[in-house]
């Protein structure tokens, strides 16, 4: 062999020998440099987590579990755009895996990338389909988008896979409501109240009742809303509606002055209001409290 030949295959083998035992060493550093982050984020040491793994897909590029520490991290600090590219980064070396789909989904939502967030989290269901936490979101995030068929069928995968969560039904209920599915929405939030009574569910469920002018019906839902929640505005206003129509001035009156209390007078339905109390024979408090 030529001397130029055999000084090329000596410096060959050397490089090849460096580059054998130097990887194996970077892995090292790495998988210590991603452990010392997972430290650091146990104590809640953010910034230093933050360094410890972003040294770590520095050495190790492919390190996943680092690039998703990095996207949980930096969604904790409200730096969504960096979370996402965190999280692409994780998606593009496992794309396999639901849970990374996932939280990028919920950075896209977090970034008001809401197109690319939907994507996301059908990419995680088609991987995974029984995160009931995933179609609720998804349910909400197509409501959002005016695609109410498509948030009422993630909806009803969210109650299937948790019947135990009364916020789902309620959304579940808010979805059909906008779908004029009037029946199926007073089912889904009396299911709500049953599980977990809140002013909202009543709230929402008075709404569905006044639509269909069940005045006595709707007037209880609100008024139930009131007594869980007496700075509930809106409930008050609708409250008030309900007893006029109910042609009981009094009661009509008395609901109106709790929303002009709650509201501070400045709702957005707050001069309307005080016409409705004097058209009524009644007098808003404060002008009642000035003429004292």
């Amino acid at each position: 062999m030529p001397t130029t030949n055999r000084v090329r295959a000596t410096t060959l083998s050397v490089l090849l020998l460096v580059a054998t035992l130097a990887a194996p060493a970077r892995a090292d550093r790495a998988e210590a440099l991603y452990k010392e982050g997972m430290a650091y984020k146990n104590q809640g040491k953010v910034d230093e987590a933050i360094a410890a793994f972003e040294k770590a897909v520095a050495e190790r590029p492919n390190h996943v579990m680092a690039w998703s520490s990095l996207g949980s991290l930096y969604k904790k600090k409200e730096q969504y755009d960096k979370a996402v590219a965190a999280y692409e980064k994780a998606t593009e070396l496992a794309p396999k895996t639901a849970v990374l789909w996932a939280n990028l989904g919920y950075a896209y939502a977090r970034a008001d990338r809401t197109d690319d967030a939907i994507k996301a989290l059908l990419k995680s269901c088609r991987i995974d389909h029984k995160d009931a936490a995933m179609h609720a979101f998804l349910g909400t995030l197509f409501r959002q988008k005016g695609n109410i068929k498509g948030a009422i069928v993630h909806l009803k995968w969210a109650v299937k896979l948790k019947a135990d969560d009364p916020d789902y039904y309620n959304n579940l209920g808010v979805a059909l409501r906008h779908d004029k599915q009037y029946p199926q929405a007073i089912e889904a939030f009396k299911k709500a109240i049953a599980l977990g009574e809140k002013a909202q569910y009543h709230f929402d469920l008075a709404v569905v009742y006044r639509r269909q002018e069940e005045i006595d019906s709707a007037i209880e839902h609100y008024t139930a809303a009131t007594r869980l929640d007496p700075k509930m505005a809106p409930a008050w206003y609708d409250l008030g509606i309900m007893h006029k129509a109910n042609h009981d001035d009094a009661k009509a009156v008395e609901a109106w002055e709790h929303y002009l209390e709650v509201s501070g007078g400045k709702g957005p339905e707050a001069e309307q209001v005080k016409k409705e109390i004097e058209a009524a024979g009644g007098t808003p408090a404060k002008k009642r409290k000035k003429n004292k």
